[in-house]
């Protein structure tokens, strides 16, 4: 069974962010509401996919870049354990 991909919204904010666009900006160029743009970068819900694909042309970002890499049952061990390490 594949895992479905999880939204990354704070790649979003960043990306937005660093371009000098505001979410009520950038929600007008969508067609969607401030208010959705806030609740995806907050990882408070995913937009559809329509949506991320207008959000990656809107800020030059390749096919997939605004999702978050699932581990898998096989790496997740071995993900936890590098990530664990390396904090204090």
């Amino acid at each position: 069974m594949r895992d479905k991909p999880i939204f990354d919204g704070e790649k979003l904010a960043l990306i937005r962010a660093r371009a000098g666009t505001t979410q009520r900006d950038l929600a007008e160029n969508l067609g969607i509401t401030a208010s959705m743009i806030c609740r995806y970068e907050a990882g408070m819900c995913q937009p559809r996919l329509k949506v991320v694909v207008r959000l990656e042309e809107a800020f030059c970002i390749e096919r997939g870049g605004l999702y978050v890499k699932v581990a898998t049952q096989n790496t997740h061990n071995e993900n936890v354990s590098r990530h664990e390490g390396g904090q204090t």
